[in-house]
């Protein structure tokens, strides 16, 4: 077997020796950095800790929000098809709300990230699509108070298909521990529902542009100035989105303006 041996001693490829061209070996590099060489500036570092920073907030606004939801859960289960059928309600984010995971797969990914040209898309789990994975059998369970609590988190192996899982009951918010259900049943559920949501938003941005270019188009042949419009300035989203907290304080005054209408 042949032998190589590299000399670092000797600038490689050559230079010219110079007074102010000194290259150092591999060897002397390693001291300094040993020494604390800052091999990553000071902007790059800062950028670091800004994103953690934002990381442990957006951490902690999932936590609130997980708490809110699940001790609303009797009010939003009661209004489930209002919630399924009202767009802004329908695609509110909650991926942060079932919690999963297991041997060989690693946890739950209810969010994707997509880079599209520099720019990055998150499509997360949607409150309808969750309403539907709980019309599941695999993520219902009888509570002894005779309400029906849903699944909110779960642990298993996909070759055992052995799995332990912890459910909410709406109506007493009592915490059930269910065991021998398919892991398999529960994460490939999920992960179906994930893929139809992206299915769901990508074919929707599809069609938003298809129409925005018609209209564009339809501009031109009237002889309309488009000199400083094109078809993205006839591009338009589903109107202003609907945050949790909204649309629990919404069900809540609808509830409350009923009671007061059914007693008059």
């Amino acid at each position: 077997m042949a032998t190589i041996h590299i000399d670092d001693s000797k600038p490689f490829p050559y230079f010219p020796a110079e007074p102010n061209n000194k290259r150092e070996t591999f060897a002397d590099f390693c001291k300094r950095q040993a020494l604390g060489l800052n091999l990553v500036s000071d902007e790059m570092e800062q950028e670091k800790r800004e994103q953690a920073e934002m990381q442990e907030l957006m951490k902690k606004n999932c936590e609130r929000k997980y708490a809110l939801f699940y001790d609303n859960l009797d009010l939003i289960m009661r209004h489930r098809d209002e919630i399924r059928g009202t767009p802004r309600y329908a695609n509110i984010d909650v991926h942060y709300l079932v919690r999963g995971g297991g041997l060989y797969v690693g946890p739950l990914v209810t969010t994707k990230r997509f880079n599209f040209t520099g720019t990055i898309v998150n499509i997360n789990l949607k409150l309808s699509t969750l309403l539907e994975i709980w019309d599941n059998a695999q993520f219902k369970v009888e509570c002894n108070c005779g309400g029906t609590a849903v699944i909110r988190s779960f642990t298993g192996s996909p070759l055992s298909g052995s799995s332990l899982a912890t459910a909410i009951c709406p109506n007493c918010k009592k915490e059930i521990h269910v065991k021998n259900r398919s892991f398999g049943g529960y994460y490939s559920l999920l992960h179906l529902m994930l893929d139809k949501d992206i299915e769901s938003v990508s074919r929707k941005i599809v069609a938003n542009w298809t129409f925005a270019e018609v209209n564009y188009n339809k501009k031109v042949t009237e002889g309309k100035d488009a000199k400083w419009n094109k078809a993205g300035s006839e591009l338009h989203g589903d109107g202003e989105p609907c945050n949790l907290e909204t649309m629990i304080n919404e069900l809540k005054m609808k509830e409350f303006g009923e009671s007061v209408y059914s007693r008059t």
